[in-house]
């Protein structure tokens, strides 16, 4: 009979195993209902799967998915009307390329993750260890953008690993969505791609929002990234739910929470792919100009 084990709790990265009782048959015999979709970060997801589909460097998404958002954040901060301190990261997997011109504007970032295994594959890179993701097209294409010096274009990514202060896991069902840690509000948060896959509906958008943007302080930057117009995205074999939303209902969900939008760059797909059927890449800044919810 095969061993089965089950994994104990994490010390410093590292994962114990410790053995337990093999399924019985009628575990095995079980059939996965594959017609669900699964969600985001209910089931899980292959974080390394999700970067080499739509981050990697020959991937048929690279324009839309990494050169395009790099461009318009770029574009947005470049003249310098935005600057502060804090900045938090509220991403979906282990991105990283939408931080590198953030960190110039604002030198203290906190990731915020919903997932164990992208707190791993971060720790990976920030760490250099054997078998990291690979970001150096990311990191080639923007210094390409930044009229800097060659030697501080070199240093790009070590820079921004400098101005990653801490990685932090946050669950969306707890009144303070950091608990136990406290967290100040931020001069910039970051949300890119992450509402929409696990978000049900148009309620559970604004609330998830809500309590993402609190984090930001009036007069702070909101930079958002999200696709809109679609139904689903796969990773591997797995197809995953995604809450379909257009520029109009994010435009309106803005302004109802009190934002000014500084600048919208919308990009339309013209990549046809059975992995997924997003309509446009969007990226916004805007500035929140009225008090919201309390921290906790």
């Amino acid at each position: 009979m095969k061993a089965h084990f089950k994994p104990l709790a994490a010390k410093r990265g590292i994962l114990s195993y410790k053995r337990m009782d093999a399924p019985n048959s009628k575990q095995c015999h079980e059939k996965i209902d594959r017609s669900k979709p699964k969600v985001y970060h209910k089931d899980g997801m292959n974080t390394r799967s999700f970067l080499q589909t739509y981050c990697d460097r020959d991937t048929v998404f690279g324009e839309d998915n990494v050169k395009f958002i790099i461009k318009k954040i770029h574009d947005a901060l470049a003249a310098g009307h935005f600057k502060g301190k804090t900045a938090y990261d509220f991403s979906v997997g282990s991105i990283i390329y939408q931080l590198y011109t953030v960190s110039d504007c604002y030198p203290e970032i906190t990731i915020l993750k919903l997932n164990d295994t992208c707190i791993m594959e971060l720790n990976k890179w920030l760490a250099m260890r054997t078998g990291a993701f690979d970001w150096s097209h990311t990191h080639d294409y923007v210094k390409g953008l930044h009229c800097t010096s060659h030697q501080e274009d070199l240093n790009k990514e070590e820079n921004l690993k400098t101005c990653i202060k801490r990685i932090l896991k946050f669950d969306l069902q707890k009144a303070n969505i950091t608990d136990p840690e406290v967290l100040e509000q931020a001069d910039c948060i970051i949300i890119m791609w992450l509402l929409e896959v696990v978000c049900q509906d148009q309620n559970d958008y604004i609330n998830n929002f809500q309590s993402m943007a609190k984090f930001l302080k009036p007069g702070g930057l909101l930079i958002f990234i999200g696709c809109l117009n679609t139904s689903y995205y796969k990773v591997g074999e797995d197809r995953y739910h995604i809450f379909t939303y257009d520029e109009c209902f994010l435009r309106k969900n803005l302004a109802n929470e009190g934002f000014k939008i500084k600048t919208c760059e919308v990009l339309d797909s013209k990549i046809q792919s059975d992995l997924t059927d997003y309509k446009q890449i969007i990226v916004v800044t805007a500035i929140k100009e009225c008090r919201m919810s309390k921290l906790p």
